[in-house]
């Protein structure tokens, strides 16, 4: 396994036998937990936009608390969508540690873009994730949560497996030829 293993790993492994619920009938829409820095408060207001234009929904953005990881945990067991967004900068890497905290749970990932084309290349393929410009990454949520609603991605939980199994970069980079 190349990913770095979760701070949350400990406390999944001892409810690992339950069994995933199916996306379509997860209560929050969409969950992002992290720093809420000035450049990610946009979060606040796209997430107030959604719930007044899908008021039957739920969306939780808010700051990640270390005491309260298992609040983290259900949320994430409970989300069709995790939204990845860069704390300062878009010209930076993949925020990979937010995506392995949530990978397990199976919530679809829409991550802002980032520079790494190779990486962005093997999620969107393996991990069924989406990749959306910062003032997109809602409207992106959204047709996710449409096709999950659908049927029509998600529903096998093939890219939980990917994760578990580890991402085998060496063999990933000796294919680019």
């Amino acid at each position: 396994m190349h990913q770095s293993p979760s701070r949350l790993t400990s406390i999944v492994a001892a409810s690992d036998n339950e069994s995933q619920v199916s996306l379509a009938d997860r209560p929050f829409d969409i969950v992002f937990f992290g720093l809420i820095t000035k450049r990610r408060r946009f979060l606040l207001a796209e997430s107030e936009k959604y719930m007044a234009a899908h008021p039957n929904s739920s969306v939780l953005v808010m700051k990640t608390r270390p005491r309260e990881i298992s609040y983290m945990i259900n949320a994430y067991k409970k989300a069709k969508v995790c939204i990845i967004a860069h704390s300062y900068s878009n010209v930076s890497g993949g925020e990979y540690h937010r995506l392995t905290e949530f990978a397990e749970f199976g919530c679809i990932p829409v991550m802002e873009d980032f520079s790494d084309k190779i990486g962005i290349n093997q999620y969107r393929q393996c991990a069924h994730s989406f990749f959306a410009k910062q003032d997109n990454l809602f409207k992106t949520a959204e047709d996710v949560i449409t096709l999950i609603n659908a049927g029509k991605i998600g529903s096998d939980f093939s890219h939980v497996q990917w994760w578990k199994e580890g991402i085998a970069w060496e063999k990933i980079l000796s294919n680019l030829d």
